[in-house]
């Protein structure tokens, strides 16, 4: 049998990959992170043993070592195992992690891509991260809470890069962010998008400056997209995002 290291997409079960939705079906275990992605274990139906590992309440999340361990366990007792990851298991997801220690273990596995929020959120917010003649160069960044792990990133050297940036997982860091792509030369009218909850009925977008930044008290997960393309609304039509004037 097999671990599948499965990526969700952003939330909506509409969203998932045609091999996601066939491989929950016939899983006996589904291990997965956010009380958020129940409607897609749902899909699951038929599964035997489910288990949430990320954050749920007051309920801390497993250390990502137990995590692996667990895997490793449920694939050498030969069980079928879809292991649901948030976007693309291989982006922010720690889904490598995991590979690594199927693979030091020798348990079978495979991946599964699924669509990022890094491409995902924009879009559904009406916000191309490319675009000819504005943008042509895209950077992901995993913002992450920890200051430790920021420090290694070269901010100067994203800023520098232009084009448009995708910050991950940094909703509480954002400001430091925000001043670092400062420091390292980019206008502090820069735009910013913050886009929460992406693909969900509550999904909700704010606009923004560096120097003046969107809500940050916004509904996790939310995806910030920096750059001249954030400025743009591309489903106007639906109406203009909240925290922008650009259409009135």
């Amino acid at each position: 049998m097999t671990v599948h290291l499965v990526g969700a997409g952003p939330g909506d079960p509409g969203l998932l990959t045609c091999r996601a939705a066939e491989l929950l079906k016939s899983a006996e275990v589904v291990v997965y992170d956010r009380p958020s992605m129940v409607d897609i274990v749902d899909i699951a139906n038929s599964a035997e043993v489910v288990h949430c590992v990320g954050k749920a309440g007051s309920r801390p999340a497993w250390p990502q070592a137990d995590v692996n361990e667990l895997l490793v366990e449920l694939g050498r007792a030969g069980r079928e195992v879809v292991r649901l990851k948030a976007g693309d298991a291989f982006v922010v997801s720690r889904g490598g992690e995991e590979a690594v220690a199927l693979a030091a273990a020798g348990v079978p596995f495979d991946i599964v891509p699924g669509i990022s929020a890094a491409i995902a959120a924009p879009a559904l917010a009406g916000i191309p991260v490319m675009v000819r003649q504005v943008a042509t160069t895209l950077t992901v960044v995993a913002g992450n809470d920890d200051p430790e792990y920021r420090q290694h990133i070269d901010w100067g050297a994203i800023a520098r890069v232009g084009g448009t940036i995708v910050v991950l997982t940094g909703r509480s860091a954002l400001r430091d962010i925000a001043a670092q792509l400062m420091a390292g030369g980019l206008p502090a009218d820069t735009p910013v998008a913050a886009i929460s909850a992406a693909s969900r009925p509550h999904q909700r977008t704010e606009l923004g400056t560096l120097a003046a930044l969107p809500n940050p008290r916004l509904r996790p997960p939310v995806t910030f997209v920096i750059g001249e393309v954030a400025a743009l609304d591309l489903l106007a039509i639906n109406g203009p995002v909240e925290g922008s004037d650009a259409h009135s």
